[in-house]
């Protein structure tokens, strides 16, 4: 069995690769992933995330500005979705790295409800940034996996708010 080729062995070599890698990379290629993620996922459900059907005041949205958007935002998620909620599921299921990242990921995208396709987007950013978080937590510790998420998921904010 050793050369078949399983999605399992696939994902574990990418866990370990995640915590292993240099942060920059670490960050570069997470954030990549995540953005291709949510434009394919914005591309198979439409163009639109919603959100322009939510109540949502552009002049607030304006006001608010980007330093909500692309710091307080990002440090909130970062550490309640992905912080948090892994460290208590593994407290309660010690062996697992699936469970954490699936209520990681349902926590984050719970957070973001404007639309369906918005969910469904938040949803799929959610679980990459909950897997990239743990496999780096796994190998580097805390305080790398929450900067470099948080990081990543400031970085994506900011050119969300530029466009």
């Amino acid at each position: 069995m050793k050369g078949k080729f399983t999605a399992g062995r696939l994902l574990q070599r990418w866990r370990i690769a995640l915590g292993r890698m240099p942060g920059w990379k670490f960050a570069a290629l997470v954030f990549i992933v995540s953005f291709a993620a949510k434009a394919t996922a914005l591309l198979l459900f439409g163009v639109t995330t919603g959100i322009e059907d939510a109540d949502i005041d552009p002049e607030r949205a304006r006001r608010i500005g980007w330093f909500v958007v692309v710091i307080v935002a990002p440090l909130a998620e970062t550490l309640v979705a992905q912080a948090l909620v892994i460290w208590l599921v593994r407290k309660a299921l010690p062996k697992s790295f699936w469970w954490p990242v699936i209520f990681s990921a349902g926590v984050f995208g719970s957070g973001h409800q404007a639309g369906p396709a918005y969910l469904a987007c938040m949803l799929v950013t959610g679980l990459i940034w909950a897997f990239a978080y743990l496999s780096r937590f796994e190998r580097r510790g805390f305080a790398q996996a929450f900067w470099l998420v948080f990081l990543i998921h400031a970085s994506n904010n900011a050119i969300a708010f530029i466009i």
